[in-house]
């Protein structure tokens, strides 16, 4: 059992390092804001709020004039399973904060906002862990070209924080790689860097909007705690086509397609020690396509009812998968509501239930090692115009 976990350990970091954010849409999340996430994700062609700097920034140019402020939070719960005695993993909730404001006035909308993009990470008897957090102060800029087309586009400060416990020898006592800095927030091992997006709309009538972003890869450098550096991954890039059909008044529905493509950002990844290296590896994680369904119905006034459905395959080649780092969901099943308590006060909420995912090893670090994953996740935000 000890070599057994010794392999598995080897291969969990190989996964685990660049495990950015959190196992949804392998590191991404299945949809940012509860509007967007009660309806599967699809978030490209219609106005979600301020949720847009996160989705595609151009849908800022379908607000109406005002100013808008969004305070959210987010929550993963992953249920994590593993074999070869490693056990279930302890840390099931992580909590994501966000906050946005835009102010839409003739043809322009701007803004700012924070986003916890995740939170997420395992943790064992053993002692074994892997946590991270990743973060974007986002600065968007939305222009109404007329009164079908807008185009928008940020700029994304990004951070990253990683805390690592890890066991090579076989000793509990000692733990070979070993940087964490113990809040829930924030990781050890550090990194920031600049990344952007562009995206449009455009309405073909007054029901059909179709629309798109590309976001650049994160651009991160590497992430640095005094002797620790862990150098070689990456966010990566994203390109999102979508439509919204206003089916009557109270109906709207709404898909996407997103492309993933982490075949550029995880590749091999090493840790140093002193400017010694401790572990290279190698990732090869395939790129994903993600797909996500949704629609919306205006029960009354003030109730907005949302369900959805979000999948995407998972990108991690069996041979890499980790007890770690187990980003291998692939179904999403959401639902929310929105509740206004007048013109300007808004409460909107989404749950999301994720199916359990089991994987079995394959590589010569991790045969025979199973893993069993699923979560239930949800985000709560409320809004306020004037």
């Amino acid at each position: 059992m000890q070599l057994n976990k010794l392999a598995a350990t080897f291969a969990a970091v190989g996964v685990a390092v660049p495990g950015l954010a959190m196992a949804t849409n392998g590191m991404l999340m299945e949809g940012y804001g509860p509007i967007a996430a009660g309806m599967g994700g699809a978030s490209m062609a219609y106005d979600n709020g301020t949720a847009a700097m996160a989705n595609n920034p151009a849908t800022l140019g379908l607000m109406a004039d005002g100013r808008r402020v969004d305070v959210m939070v987010g929550f993963v719960g992953p249920d994590v399973n593993t074999s070869m005695g490693i056990g279930k993993s302890s840390a099931d909730a992580f909590y994501m904060p966000a906050i946005g404001y835009v102010k839409k006035q003739g043809k322009l909308a701007w803004g700012a906002g924070i986003y916890g993009q995740g939170g997420m990470g395992t943790e064992y008897a053993s002692g074994d862990m892997a946590q991270v957090s990743v973060g974007r102060v986002i600065f968007p800029l939305a222009y109404s070209v007329n009164d079908r087309f807008n185009v928008g586009g940020s700029v994304d400060i990004v951070w990253a924080g990683m805390d690592m416990a890890v066991d090579l020898n076989m000793s509990p006592a000692s733990k070979e790689i070993n940087f964490k800095d113990g809040s829930d927030f924030t990781g050890a091992a550090k990194g920031y860097s600049l990344a952007a997006k562009l995206g449009f709309t455009y309405k073909l009538n007054e029901a059909l909007t179709v629309g798109g972003v590309y976001q650049t890869a994160g651009n991160l450098p590497d992430l640095k705690d005094g002797a620790w550096k862990v150098k070689g991954f990456d966010m990566p890039a994203t390109l999102g086509l979508g439509v919204s059909w206003q089916a009557n008044d109270r109906l709207m529905v709404a898909a996407d397609v997103k492309n993933v493509l982490w075949s550029d950002s995880m590749n091999t990844v090493t840790i140093y020690q002193n400017g010694a290296i401790v572990a290279p590896f190698q990732q090869d994680w395939d790129d994903q396509v993600v797909v996500s369904l949704g629609l919306s119905y205006l029960f009354t006034d003030a109730f907005t009812g949302r369900v959805g459905y979000n999948h995407g395959k998972n990108p991690i080649p069996d041979q890499h998968v980790s007890f770690l780092w187990p980003a291998i969901v692939e179904n999403h099943y959401t639902a929310g509501f929105g509740y206004a308590f007048s013109k300007q006060s808004v409460l909107n909420f989404a749950l999301s239930y994720v199916p359990e995912v089991s994987v079995t090893g394959t590589g010569a670090m991790n045969n025979t090692m199973r893993i069993d994953h699923s979560q239930l996740n949800w985000q709560l935000m409320y809004s306020y115009t004037f």
